[in-house]
């Protein structure tokens, strides 16, 4: 049943979930930007708190967590389309506490399921490459066909997560994306925290064999967004479009941003709490293949120079 809150009448009603995180934040950017309007899509925010959600944009509290605020909260808006990043996405905190990540990351996900099928909106849901082992040889990447086997709990949340949307005969798209980076005032990520110990003249020891698919966070916003205006509907990888391990990364970091490579020491181990699967490279051919040369996917270099041009944009 759609109900309440009325745009106009060809529009569609998305509603985004964990606004004021990372990823939401720049989603909030291509609202500003007037992208969403070019698509005729109407954007309400709801997070736990208001710290960066601008007036234009209608703004609700909510706790996934609580089923029946959720409930009366989503109702109320009826959206068409629920973007949900809200998440615990610290790996080694979800490992020390483990039943406060299955209480957001899979109670809270299980809650936006209820609703989005209740009221027959589209559930769109970011996941993590995590979910697989990386055990696959050098040079070979996951594609969303192969078998996950999660090493840590936060994986382990997100797997489930996924699993209950799958099962839950709705209108979905998962979204498994990988290490992303970009400006972000609030919190330091993997690339701006190294450009500040470079800054500040620091070594900084980065493992040579944890690979990934860093995935420039504003590129994935549009990638989002993009996927929403094709209806797209499945599991997809939308990570960037470079495969590198984290001492590469680091290298290039230093490089572009014109930092000396000395300070950065590539190691064999880092002791973590929790569990890192070593080759979790994505492969992203579906996302290329379905939009095509109508947006490009960034590689890794491509998000380091449009970060060195752009400072927290």
């Amino acid at each position: 049943m759609k109900t309440n809150i009325k745009t106009d009448k060809n529009g569609k009603k998305v509603l985004l979930i964990g606004a004021n995180g990372f990823l939401g934040s720049y989603i909030l950017k291509l609202n500003n930007s007037k992208k969403f309007l070019d698509q005729n899509l109407w954007l309400f925010a709801a997070d736990l708190e208001n710290t960066r959600i601008m007036n234009h944009v209608p703004f609700y509290y909510l706790d996934i967590t609580d089923l029946a605020k959720v409930s009366k909260t989503v109702m109320k808006i009826s959206p068409d389309v629920i973007i949900l990043t809200a998440a615990l996405t610290h790996v080694d905190q979800c490992e020390i506490d483990k039943s406060l990540a299955t209480k957001i990351n899979v109670e809270g996900t299980k809650n936006i399921i209820k609703i989005s099928k209740k009221i027959n909106s589209k559930l769109v849901f970011m996941s993590t490459d995590f979910i697989f082992d990386g055990t696959k040889e050098s040079g070979l990447c996951y594609s969303e066909s192969d078998d996950p086997n999660p090493l840590n709990h936060y994986a382990k949340t997100k797997l489930e997560a996924e699993q209950s949307i799958i099962y839950a005969e709705i209108d979905y798209l998962i979204c498994r994306t990988s290490v992303l980076y970009g400006w972000n005032k609030d919190k330091l990520n993997f690339i701006t925290w190294m450009l500040k110990n470079f800054e500040q003249n620091n070594k900084i020891s980065i493992v040579r064999d944890q690979i990934n698919s860093p995935t420039f966070i504003r590129n994935l916003a549009e990638i989002i967004l993009k996927l929403i205006e094709k209806g797209a509907q499945g599991i997809y990888h939308t990570a960037g479009d470079s495969v590198l391990s984290r001492y590469e990364m680091a290298i290039q970091s230093a490089e572009i941003f014109g930092y000396r490579r000395d300070l950065v020491v590539g190691i064999d181990n880092l002791t973590q709490k929790a569990v890192r699967p070593k080759n979790v490279g994505l492969n992203i051919n579906k996302l290329k293949n379905l939009i095509g040369d109508e947006l490009a996917v960034y590689s890794f270099e491509k998000g380091l120079l449009h970060m060195k041009d752009h400072k927290f944009i």
